[in-house]
């Protein structure tokens, strides 16, 4: 696969940070950052695959519904902060992002405790570390984190505009939602109606149906209710596809239910799971005006390598 300069730059990065390791190097790494669709993960699973030390690879939604489920069995968050990173050296943690204040306030012991214990790591993210948290009111509470973060890791920023999944032009795609579909169907014609209610923990969530490996959702139950990313987590164990019914015009949506949407598209493409969309409009209509939120850019050029069947259009 040929590469772009700022890609082939970060590559050189990690290829020095795998030589540090192998000559017994610990600590410190990296954090790789830019727009999305850029390589990022890609040149990171690159990285992870080619070490033979002791390992881990986790996404952030996963890393946080791992550590709760530790607390939970251990009785206490230190205990689970204290287990998060036992035995392996290097932790390779794909997108990275700080949008709450209390996901501020774990990662903040998560950090120290990767650096008291000479953990290498390897970042990436869609934003710098000085935009993490960036809500006004809780932001100077995560800076020393950030300063810690700055300090401890390489800051490499994998510059350019262009977002490989949406151009097709390879570079930075991995096949993830290859044979997705996004489908306009406003009137859902082939949605069915077979109800079954799923138990997640304590709580249930009601489906449209179950069809072997495939469940299907409703945009509303799905999004506009009180699931979680820990909630996809638990459910993207047990179906092999997911299709998701009338998915609105996001601009029109409710911010938490555009975001839990987010969510539920990380968490399936981090699985390589089969995703169906049935939408009120098409892609552009329905996303496009999440090109540029920050946050929500990612939702938008992950979707966009869903198939759109000619006779959906």
């Amino acid at each position: 696969m040929l590469l772009d300069e700022a890609q082939l730059s970060a590559r050189e990065s990690l290829d020095a940070l795998r030589a540090k390791i192998a000559a017994g190097g610990v600590g410190g790494g990296i954090y790789l950052w830019g727009g999305v669709g850029r390589g990022k993960t890609m040149l990171m699973d690159e990285f992870y695959n080619s070490l033979s030390v002791t390992k881990r690879r986790i996404h952030f939604h996963e890393f946080f519904s791992d550590l709760h489920a530790r607390a939970h069995g251990l009785g206490s968050m230190g205990s689970a902060l204290e287990r998060v990173v036992d035995g392996i050296r290097v932790l390779c943690f794909d997108e990275f992002h700080i949008d709450d204040v209390a996901d501020a306030m774990f990662m903040a012991r998560v950090l120290d405790t990767i650096v008291t214990k000479g953990v290498t790591v390897v970042v990436t993210s869609n934003v710098p570390p000085t935009e993490l948290l960036p809500n006004p009111l809780f932001h100077e509470q995560f800076v020393p984190s950030i300063e810690l973060i700055e300090e401890t890791l390489d800051i490499i920023e994998l510059s350019g505009a262009l977002d490989y999944r949406i151009s097709g032009s390879g570079g930075g795609g991995d096949g993830r939602f290859a044979s997705g579909e996004f489908i306009v169907d406003a009137g859902f014609a082939q949605r069915p109606s077979e109800p079954v209610q799923l138990r997640i923990g304590s709580r249930t969530l009601w489906c449209e149906a179950i069809r072997g490996g495939v469940v299907w959702f409703d945009f509303e139950v799905l999004c506009n209710g009180s699931t979680s990313a820990a909630d996809y987590l638990d459910l993207v164990d047990r179906f092999d596809e997911w299709v998701v019914c009338g998915v609105p015009v996001l601009a029109s949506a409710s911010e938490f239910a555009v975001r839990r949407f987010g969510n539920v598209v990380d968490v399936l493409y981090d699985a390589d799971t089969r995703l169906t969309i049935y939408a009120d409009a098409d892609l552009e209509q329905v996303a496009g005006t999440l090109r540029d939120v920050p946050g929500l850019a990612r939702l938008f050029s992950r979707l966009s390598l869903l198939r759109m069947p000619s006779s959906a259009r």
